[in-house]
């Protein structure tokens, strides 16, 4: 049982006890036992997929549109793009320092309907890996392959010049452990359907020397997840806010350099105070099993034992640094920071970038940078990318970042 609990919630919690849980999250794995992180489930998708904004510290909600893997980070930037279609895959061998079976892949594209509307299509895969099922007496009961996937489409819409609106519509299917009993119920794979909603603010010009694009974006707002057992308890996915600048300057007609930070903001119930014996303390929050859909996800910004100040704990701060030179080679490096008192998570990205006519590649590399030691040291992202049409469009493209 101890392998199951290191790679995705117990069974025990999946039938109702909420005693001790191991979840994953975006950047690792935390033991919780009585504090206030906010734990949804299938935090896979908001593990960022692509080595670019991997390198820049997960930062992406408002850089420019240069490869498909826009459709994840905020579709409506892919108006925009100066191809009129394109494509990515995007590999991660994910907690390879602690399980060496874990992986993630991200694969999608999009397309242009004439200058003002865009489609495309997403599949982003968390292999979480085989597993061995025991009863109490350690004998082997099973084994199963635990998956997650979200498959989604795409839609933005050019509302002027400078800006676009963008949807995603996805459907989610987290199978952690196939069809196993206990205590004599079934359990069954969670599925739900979300949605992103963004927008972005295009701030090239050809005449600026300098220039800031802007992007937000609800992401992954839908439905509980339940994955049956005897509590029956539907769990919140992770829907979050992200608030994003990227900064550009043109240095020559080769160079740029470009800042980019983003705000990200967990829309998921902050867990109550309790006492010794798991009893929640008057004043101290509320139950988020009790909380529906819309009470828990947008009274998250307000549901905080200690109110506002940790509410502001609650924000991670992704930063990147990138340069570019004749939009063919590029550097990234990157820093991501989490509150220790949410999590704890701090990491130094960087990578590169190659880009032949129409096909890209990029590496991404991630390393310790303080807080908790973090799983995920050492952790690899490649990218492959390709453009398709060579038609320019000069006067909407940001040109200039890689």
């Amino acid at each position: 049982m101890k392998r199951l609990q290191t790679r995705f919630f117990t069974l025990a919690f999946l039938v109702g006890s909420s005693s001790f849980v191991w979840a994953q999250n975006g950047s690792g794995i935390t033991g919780v036992n009585g504090d206030r992180v906010p734990l949804p489930a299938v935090p896979f998708v908001n593990i960022a997929p692509d080595a670019r904004s991997a390198a820049l510290g997960d930062a992406g909600v408002a850089l420019s549109p240069t490869e498909a893997a826009g459709t994840y980070w905020n579709v409506s930037k892919l108006i925009y793009a100066e191809h009129d279609a394109g494509a990515s895959i995007s590999y991660t061998p994910w907690l390879r320092n602690v399980i060496g079976d874990m992986w993630l892949t991200h694969v999608t594209g999009y397309k242009k309907i004439g200058k003002n509307q865009v489609i495309g299509l997403s599949l982003q895969y968390f292999n979480i890996g085989d597993i061995l099922f025991t009863n109490e007496q350690g004998t082997i009961t099973g084994d199963f392959n635990s998956k997650e996937y979200a498959i989604g489409g795409s839609y933005a819409l050019k509302l002027s010049d400078k800006l676009a609106l963008g949807l995603n519509l996805k459907y989610i299917n987290s199978n952690l452990t196939g069809d196993q009993v206990v205590a004599g119920v079934a359990l069954r794979p969670g599925q739900t359907v979300a949605g992103d909603i963004a927008l972005f603010s295009n701030g090239y010009s050809p005449e600026k020397k300098w220039y800031a694009n802007y992007g937000i974006m609800i992401q992954n707002l839908g439905g509980k997840i339940n994955y049956g057992g005897t509590a029956q308890t539907p769990y919140f996915i992770p829907t979050n806010l992200k608030v994003g600048t990227a900064i550009t300057n043109r240095l020559d007609e080769k160079n740029s350099l470009t800042l980019t930070v983003d705000l990200n903001k967990l829309m998921v119930p902050t867990p109550p105070e309790r006492d010794a014996a798991g009893d929640i303390i008057p004043g101290r929050g509320s139950d988020p099993d009790k909380k529906g859909l819309f009470e828990g996800v947008f009274g998250s910004f307000a549901d905080a034992p200690d109110g506002f100040k940790e509410e502001l704990q609650e924000v991670t701060v992704s930063t990147g640094l990138e340069y570019n030179w004749n939009k063919i080679l590029s550097a990234r490096l990157g820093y991501f920071y989490e509150n220790p008192n949410k999590g704890n998570r701090s990491f130094i990205s960087a990578g590169f970038g190659v880009r032949y006519q129409k096909v890209g590649l990029d590496f991404s590399y991630l390393f310790q940078g303080g807080g908790q030691q973090n799983p995920l040291n050492n952790t690899l992202r490649v990218s492959l990318s390709f453009l398709f049409d060579k038609k320019q469009r000069i006067e909407e493209a940001p040109r200039d970042d890689f």
